[in-house]
């Protein structure tokens, strides 16, 4: 009998521990100061995180030292890895000049014109501080358009922490009903129980369903919001044809489509919309348009987001750094480098990693799987294909945490849920590097797969 998955943990962990004894120093004196040491949950991990001393190009150093080859690039927000030069002197040219101010002033022009010009949907957009900030705008402009107040998404979708957002996000599926009749559950105590009475749910790649809740709910539906790719929830893909449905129905019915591209934007240079060829009313992005900076934005239709005009008195959207100067420039530095040869480049990455990943599965005999799209992608402990957030929810995901740590022991750092994604300063060496290293992990994984999963085993 091979070795369990509690003695491989145990071995793994132990490994981990001693390796990093400053991050462990660090990690109790933040824990004097911080609620269990964190400032932002999703960065945390047991036994406990590494603290980084540095970053550059694709890779990263801890305080212990260790080399570690970044496949997070803190969670898709990276696009051209840690401490880009041509970023680095955007932002340190803009900082002699101010990093703030109240008044607009040209960064902000374009920056914007860059992303107008790209994203099929924008005709006019305005910067926030994150992607929560940009969906809540966007569903209050959607409310305000329509004239409605509910919301529609899928189960497993993520849209950031404002409370109408935390509904269903990773719902213990036992309790979140049949998939004709999905409850909404919120995600966090504190979540506002009148909040997610203005919240419906259904499941996503699921046409039929989705028709019979927007047909029997449109008189109340200001909107439909909806990562084209579902990210968080395991870079689950959608049917082109499931798009293309949710773009016809909430057209006849009056309803807006918002794209929560945050993430995706990433796939084209004009987005997932332009990559699928699906566009939406109102568009959503963060993460990569402020090159490693705090940024948010929305846009769309020009008669929707007329509705912001300060001239027009109708609607206030305000923020002390909206549109800083220190994100603008960082933004604009990174969006001119993320051209179409760049966009190409990290999703031949993305294919060679992909393709290396059902290699190792076929070496190994392993019947899984990896979800995602262009340079991001997702492992799943699963022996069939993943349509919605209950095929990947009822995977055997504590094999991903298992092989999380198993991996950052060997200087290789995905998500915890399984998460890779690409970014420009990556080589096809490194990325062959790191899929050696999955190799391994998952050849010493093999017993524990086997009897925690033996399906998975051909």
């Amino acid at each position: 009998m091979g070795i369990k998955f509690d003695e491989l943990l145990k071995i793994e962990m132990a490994k981990y521990v001693d390796d990093r004894p400053n991050s462990k120093a660090c990690f109790e004196r933040a824990c004097k100061v911080l609620p269990g040491g964190d400032t932002r949950t999703a960065t945390f991990f047991y036994p406990f995180p590494h603290f980084i001393e540095h970053g550059k190009g694709a890779y990263m150093t801890d305080v212990d030292g260790n080399r570690i080859l970044d496949f997070q690039n803190n969670y898709t927000s990276l696009i051209h890895g840690h401490a880009d030069k041509d970023i680095v002197e955007a932002v340190s040219n803009q900082i002699k000049l101010g990093s703030a101010y109240t008044a607009p002033f040209e960064l902000q022009t374009k920056l914007a014109e860059v992303l107008v010009e790209r994203i099929p949907s924008i005709d006019l957009i305005r910067f926030a501080n994150s992607g929560t900030e940009a969906n809540m705008h966007a569903l209050r402009i959607a409310r305000a358009f329509t004239g409605k107040a509910k919301i529609l998404k899928t189960e497993g979708g993520y849209h950031g922490t404002t409370d109408v957002f935390e509904a269903s996000v990773d719902p213990n599926i036992k309790e979140a009903g049949k998939l004709d009749n999905i409850k909404v559950i919120p995600e966090s105590r504190g979540v506002s129980a009148n909040a997610l009475k203005d919240v419906l749910v259904v499941p996503f790649n699921d046409v039929e369903r989705t028709r019979k809740v927007i047909e029997k709910n449109h008189e109340d539906i200001a909107c439909m919001i909806i990562e084209p790719i579902m990210g968080s929830a395991g870079q689950i893909t959608p049917d082109i044809d499931y798009l293309k449905f949710l773009r016809e129905i909430t057209t006849k019915f009056g309803i807006l489509l918002i794209f929560d591209e945050v993430v995706m934007a990433r796939l084209s240079t004009g987005g997932a919309q332009k990559f699928y060829d699906v566009i939406p009313d109102i568009t959503t992005l963060g993460k990569i348009i402020g090159g490693g900076t705090p940024i948010g934005a929305f846009g769309g239709r020009e008669d929707i987001m007329k509705l912001y005009d300060p001239r027009e008195k109708k609607m206030y959207h305000s923020g002390t750094f909206n549109g800083n100067a220190i994100g603008m420039a960082a933004g604009l530095a990174t969006m001119t480098k993320y051209d179409e040869n760049a966009v190409c480049y990290v999703n031949e990455l993305g294919d060679i990693f992909k393709k290396g990943v059902l290699n190792i599965y076929q070496k190994l005999g392993l019947n899984m799987r990896v979800s995602g799209e262009g340079s991001i992608y997702n492992i799943i402990f699963k022996d069939e294909d993943v349509r919605n957030y209950r095929d990947v929810a009822s995977s055997h995901e504590v094999l991903n945490k298992l092989l999380f740590i198993s991996l950052l022991n060997k200087g290789i750092f995905d998500a915890e849920r399984g998460m890779f994604c690409m970014s420009t300063p990556m080589k096809e060496s490194d990325v062959d590097y790191g899929l050696s290293e999955l190799e391994e992990a998952l050849r010493k994984m093999l017993g524990v797969i086997n009897e925690e999963a033996p399906e998975l085993i051909n």
